[in-house]
């Protein structure tokens, strides 16, 4: 969800812990948040603890080699800092806002991967909806040796090889996944495929 302040855009993205983190260097900022704030408590938040630009002014670092996010390469800026470590992405790069004592490598694998676990929540909340499949109770992200997912009693394992596929072959896994789930067989399951994504052949 996106919401305007003063011309401003704020991305609020819900999260588990217990306090608000305003991120980012320009519009759109985003707003980590828990689930239960509502817009109006979020804007009058924002209004009195509104966001500085961070990088305007600061040199910075970068990887050498690009880093992938959904078979995209982008360019890592590290921008030093002295508070809790932050990563904002970009159009083409992805800002990283750390301690020098920080494992830039390790905190960007985190960081992608919760990326990637709300990239499939939402698309998931798609298929259920499309396919009136809504028995899906777990969703996690493991690392898997071949497959791309594993289908476990209540919902789904999905491989965090995931974060190198373009957005297009993951929605396809998830939909393979919940035909699977719901015990389709080869037949059903490629008439579904052409019914939703016409070129899914072209995906394997």
């Amino acid at each position: 969800m996106q919401i305007e302040i003063g011309r401003i855009f704020y991305e609020i993205v819900p999260w588990n812990k217990d306090y608000i983190q305003i991120s980012g260097s320009s519009s759109p900022y985003r707003v980590h948040a828990p689930a239960h704030c509502d817009v109006a408590f979020l804007k009058e938040y924002i209004k009195l603890n509104p966001p500085e630009s961070k990088s305007e002014g600061i040199s910075y670092s970068y990887l050498e080699a690009p880093y992938y996010l959904f078979g995209k390469p982008y360019l890592v800026k590290i921008y030093p800092s002295t508070t809790l470590a932050t990563v904002e992405l970009t159009a083409t790069s992805i800002c990283v806002y750390q301690k020098k004592s920080t494992n830039t490598l390790k905190l960007l694998h985190k960081w992608s991967q919760e990326l990637l676990y709300h990239e499939i929540i939402k698309q998931i909340a798609y298929w259920e909806e499309q396919l009136d499949i809504y028995d899906v109770a777990t969703v996690t992200i493991h690392k898997l040796s071949k497959n791309d997912f594993r289908i476990v009693e209540g919902g789904f394992h999905f491989s965090n090889r995931l974060i190198n596929f373009e957005k297009e072959h993951i929605n396809l896994i998830i939909l393979k996944a919940f035909c699977k789930f719901a015990h389709k067989t080869r037949k059903e399951t490629e008439a579904i495929f052409s019914l939703y994504i016409p070129n899914w052949r072209d995906l394997y």
